[in-house]
């Protein structure tokens, strides 16, 4: 019986820290069997024990034999044993026991429940001294808070399971955290730190020697590096972690790997490439036992491959792909996946050329993404509001805790004065001289760093509010006007094909004229999303981004444009490095097409050890720094500001006649 209890309790620890699968399956540790010779035993010892200690024991135990085949009964023993554990105050019990029946919650799906009692655990094993076991229920928690789309609460529950888990020297715990809060900023697509977070959460688990989560990061990572673009690296981590599995075979992982390889062949434009790759996965699916595989993950399967048979000229075959991920997407309220299957069947009506219902289609996707916008906004006020009263509470506690210190300071300052004055009168009164002349020093150093610290983070909150009202707007009009306009070229052109054989030549040049503007105008928006929120920065870095840039801005016989870029290409900055010296080098290339009448420009990005120098040089009529009046020179100040955000100098030299250079030069981390 103790053998059994402590398997269970490990794999409970193995399977309750166990990361979600970022919209595709991973591996499961297998759980332990039901030992039914035990199950009788243990319900003796429950009968002959009702209101005892032996009595908590035997229902949590039957409660781990229950926890994996029958969950209806493990949460009735659970739930006895919580009360009885309650009313004989066993703490250690009933810390277990609450840590179970938030597993349980957890697949039934009551995440709020699951917090609840994962924190009530943690404060049990707290009390008792355990910090590895409270570090395990805030990292459970965090998981939960994951599923709720609540990523800052979920980030701050994760470092402090973290903490506790680094404290413990427990290194499959420590990699799981590091898994977790790899998940957090690969939900809100920031990939640079899901990478570091995934590598070391590989290490971890590479050094515990468990190959299913080793399998986890490395399909994880192929993921970011596949999102980011490095597809050569997104290959090598599949091909690493299919290696992982034929040496420890696991078809789920294997599942996983397979269809991430499948996606970065559609990424790379290798529709038919992608179809063997989806066609092992599904028949996988198909071999799976019944309720071992979401709705979603089917949805999002049958979602894919569709989209692959569209794009190889197989409608008919994609159809009933794209209609059965619709409706599992909808069966299982999963609206990214009900959004996704609602593109596919549109770009599936428009290759059929039947307008009418790819503009219906194209319609509900919208709705779906409006809704996934709008919960999206309303996690982020509720997240906002706490972080508020939270913040707000610690500052409270902190003035208090300040005035205790100063009424103490008070005291023992006052204390020291009197009994020195007693003794030596002079010889006070020149400490005192001295005393105050310090804290009169210190204070005005004190003021001077708190409003050098205050300058530097409202000029950061500006820019990153910019930054972040740049995107949503880029994003509002990519995802809102230009998917409307585009679903406006589709109704028009469908009008215009059953109309042509009533209009005549003139009604027909003015209607595909209209067309045109309509063309037009898509191709606008979609310029100025792309200006707000560049594609090639996102995806490919700053070198490729500042080249795609200017190969809109030169003008061929007029204004030839130099790039020169060392250190960049094969690399990438952090992400608010990166967007920064993106608009530096927009702000200054505009200046010049702008005011400097220039022919040639010559713009240089080098990345050195430790910094990188970017140089903007142009031959056109230049201008006098120093006659610049406070109304003009708002670019060259905006410019100075966002190299002074990243810690940089910016250099102007210009002289009427001769041109104007712009050197910035910008800090990296070692």
């Amino acid at each position: 019986m103790v053998s059994f209890y402590r398997l269970s309790a490990w794999v409970l620890v193995l399977l309750g820290v166990a990361g979600l699968a970022h919209a595709q399956p991973k591996s499961q540790i297998l759980p332990p069997a039901r030992d039914t010779r035990a199950v009788d035993s243990l319900r003796r010892v429950l009968a002959q024990h009702p209101r005892d200690t032996n009595g908590t024991k035997a229902l949590v135990t039957l409660m781990f034999n229950f926890q994996y085949n029958d969950t209806a009964q493990a949460g009735s023993y659970g739930r006895q044993a919580a009360r009885l554990a309650t009313a004989l105050g066993d703490r250690k019990r009933l810390a277990r026991v609450s840590y179970n029946l938030a597993i349980l919650a957890a697949q039934g799906g009551h995440n709020e429940e699951s917090v609840r009692l994962h924190l009530l655990s943690g404060r049990e094993f707290a009390a008792l001294g355990n910090s590895l076991w409270v570090g395990h229920n805030y990292a459970n928690a965090a998981k939960r808070r994951i599923g709720q789309g609540r990523f800052a609460e979920a980030m701050r529950l994760s470092l402090r399971g973290l903490r506790l888990r680094q404290a413990a020297h427990d290194t499959p715990s420590v990699a799981d955290s590091y898994g977790t809060i790899g998940q957090i900023y690969l939900e809100q697509q920031n990939l640079p730190a899901a990478q570091t977070a995934y590598e070391q959460s590989l290490r971890g688990w590479q050094l515990a020697r468990v190959p299913p989560y080793v399998v986890h990061c490395l399909n994880h990572l192929a993921i970011i590096h596949r999102d980011a673009g490095h597809f050569a690296r997104a290959r090598a981590y599949v091909a690493e972690g299919l290696a992982v599995v034929r040496a420890q075979p696991d078809t789920t992982a294997n599942d996983g790997l397979l269809l991430t390889l499948a996606v970065l062949e559609q990424y790379q434009g290798h529709w038919a490439a992608s179809l063997p790759l989806l066609r092992r996965v599904e028949a996988a699916y198909n071999r799976r036992p019944a309720g071992t595989l979401t709705p979603g993950a089917r949805a999002d399967l049958y979602s894919i491959l569709g989209e692959s048979l569209v794009q190889t000229g197989q409608a008919a075959a994609a159809a009933p792909y794209l209609t059965q991920a619709l409706a599992l997407a909808r069966a299982a309220r999963d609206r990214q996946e009900e959004a996704d299957a609602l593109e596919g069947l549109a770009d599936l009506a428009a290759a059929r050329a039947d307008y009418r219902a790819a503009f219906a289609y194209r319609r509900d996707m919208g709705l779906v993404r409006d809704t996934l916008r709008l919960a999206a906004t309303t996690r982020t006020v509720a997240e906002l509001q706490t972080q508020y009263e939270t913040e707000r509470k610690d500052a409270q506690n902190r003035v208090q805790a300040a005035q205790l210190r100063t009424q103490q300071q008070v005291i023992r300052r006052r204390s020291v004065q009197l009994w020195a004055g007693l003794a030596i009168a002079a010889l006070a009164a020149g400490v005192g001289y001295l005393l105050l002349s310090r804290r009169h020093l210190r204070r005005e150093v004190e003021f001077a760093a708190e409003r050098e610290a205050l300058q530097q983070r409202r000029a950061t909150a500006v820019l990153e509010a910019e930054e972040a009202e740049r995107r949503r707007i880029g994003a509002d009009l990519h995802d809102g006007v230009g998917q409307l306009l585009s679903v406006v070229k589709l109704n028009v052109h469908a009008l215009g094909e059953e109309l042509a054989p009533r209009l005549s030549p003139d009604e027909q040049r003015r209607f595909g004229d209209a067309l045109g503007l309509v063309d037009e105008s898509v191709g606008e928006v979609r310029d100025i999303s792309h200006n707000l929120l560049p594609n090639a920065l996102i995806k490919r870095g700053l070198a490729r981004a500042v080249r795609e840039f200017l190969d809109k801005v030169q003008q061929p016989g007029r204004l030839r444009i130099h790039l020169e870029t060392l250190g960049l290409d094969d690399t990438r900055l952090a992400s608010n490095t990166e967007s920064t010296l993106y608009r530096v080098v927009q702000e200054a290339v505009q200046n010049i097409v702008k005011h400097a009448r220039a022919s040639e420009i010559n713009l240089q990005l080098i990345r050195h050890a430790h910094e990188l120098t970017l140089l903007v040089e142009d031959d056109g009529a230049g201008f006098d720094p120093a006659a610049l009046g406070e109304g003009a020179g708002l670019g060259l100040r905006n410019m100075a500001s966002r190299v002074a955000y990243l810690g940089g100098v910016l250099d102007v030299d210009s002289r009427p006649g001769r041109g104007t250079t712009v050197t910035a030069t910008v800090p990296l981390p070692g």
